[in-house]
C-alpha cells in the first residue's frame, strides 16, 4: 500500500529527521568512551572538505547517493554499496557525494529498534554537506544496521557485517506495525525496512560476497511506499 503525503507534512518530516539524525546519538553518551585513533565511539569524525585530513586512513569508503527514478518524481537514495563485509577494527569512510545525508544506527536511544551488537553505543554523524565525509571504526564484530534520518523512509539504509553475520540485526526487520505506543522503538519503517529485508543483504550473504550494490537488490525492494498527495 502507498500512503500519500501532503508536500509540507514531506518536508516536515525531512526536517525533523535533519535534527534526529544529526544529534542523536550524543544523548546517552557515556563521555568517558574513549576515542579509537582519532575517531569518536559516539559521534565519528567528520571531514567538512576532502581536504581535511583524516586521523587514519579509511579501510572501505561508503557513498551517499541520490539519483533519479523517471517516471516518479521523487528519486532513489541509497548508500553504495549498500551491503559491506569489514574486520573489527576497521573504519569505513561515508562519503557525501550528494546533499542531505546522515549515517546512524539502529539503536533505542534514537528511538529505533536495537540493530547493532549489544554493547555498541547509539552513534550518528551530522547532516553531511556535499563534499564532506564521515568517518567511524566498526570495533564490535555482528551485523550492523544503518539508516539515513532524512531519506530512511526512501529506502535509505544499509547494513554492515563485522567479521561475522551476529547479534540482533542478523533477524529479519519485523513486518509493519500500527502506530506505537508512547515511548515504545520504532523497527526499520516504509521501503527502509523492504530493502533490509531483500535476500541480497542476508548477513550470511554479505560475508560470503564482501560487498553488495544497491543495483544487486530487488526492483521490489526499493517500491516506494510514500507519494506526493496532489
Amino acid at each position: 500500500m502507498v500512503r500519500l503525503v501532503t508536500r509540507r507534512a514531506f518536508i516536515g518530516s525531512v526536517a525533523g529527521a535533519l535534527v534526529v539524525g544529526g544529534v542523536g546519538g550524543y544523548f546517552g553518551r557515556n563521555l568517558l568512551t574513549p576515542s579509537t585513533g582519532g575517531i569518536d565511539p559516539v559521534l565519528g569524525f567528520t571531514g567538512l572538505s576532502l581536504q581535511t585530513a583524516p586521523p587514519r586512513q579509511p579501510d572501505h569508503e561508503v557513498q551517499l547517493n541520490i539519483r533519479p527514478r523517471p517516471p516518479v518524481p521523487i528519486p532513489e537514495f541509497y548508500f553504495e554499496p549498500t551491503g559491506l563485509l569489514v574486520q573489527p577494527g576497521q573504519t569505513v569512510r561515508f562519503s557525501a557525494v550528494t546533499p542531505h545525508h546522515s549515517v546512524s544506527d539502529f539503536h533505542p536511544l534514537h528511538g529505533r529498534d536495537l540493530r547493532v551488537p549489544d554493547g555498541v553505543p547509539a552513534f550518528s554523524s551530522p547532516v553531511l554537506p556535499v563534499g564532506s565525509y564521515w568517518l567511524y571504526t566498526f570495533e564490535k564484530e555482528g551485523v550492523y544496521d544503518l539508516f539515513c534520518g532524512p531519506h530512511e523512509y526512501f529506502g535509505m539504509v544499509m547494513r554492515v557485517v563485522v567479521g561475522s553475520a551476529t547479534g540482533p540485526g542478523a533477524s529479519p526487520p519485523p513486518p509493519p506495525i500500527p502506530l506505537p505506543e508512547e515511548g515504545a522503538t520504532l523497527p526499520p519503517l516504509l521501503t527502509g525496512a523492504a530493502v533490509l529485508r531483500d535476500p541480497a543483504l542476508d548477513g550470511n550473504n554479505i560475508v560470503q560476497k564482501g560487498t553488495v550494490t544497491w543495483d544487486e537488490l530487488s526492483a521490489d525492494s526499493k517500491k516506494l511506499l510514500l507519494a506526493l498527495a496532489p
